[in-house]
């Protein structure tokens, strides 16, 4: 079970990732958004794994990985959107 100081953890390593793919970065922001998976797994950064992905034309992998966070956290409205435009 992850604590807040996981959670804390994982959510600094979706930032970091987001830095490293705005500078196009993907190999590096996919490789920080796994690590926060495996520290705490959150809708946000299987989200934006879907993102960087999506920008690697992987739009199948993008889906799937929203769906992921749709089942992590059916409230999070990014992976719903995010589905559409890759459809």
């Amino acid at each position: 079970m992850a604590t807040q100081q996981d959670y804390h953890k994982a959510m600094e390593l979706v930032k970091r990732a987001m830095d490293h793919q705005m500078a196009g970065e993907l190999e590096e922001s996919i490789r920080l958004y796994k690590e926060s998976i495996a520290v705490c797994p959150t809708a946000d950064a299987y989200t934006y794994l879907g993102w960087a992905y999506s920008y690697q034309g992987k739009l199948d992998d993008a889906i799937a990985q929203c769906e992921i966070a749709i089942q992590i956290d059916p409230e999070f409205g990014n992976p719903y959107n995010d589905i559409g435009v890759y459809l």
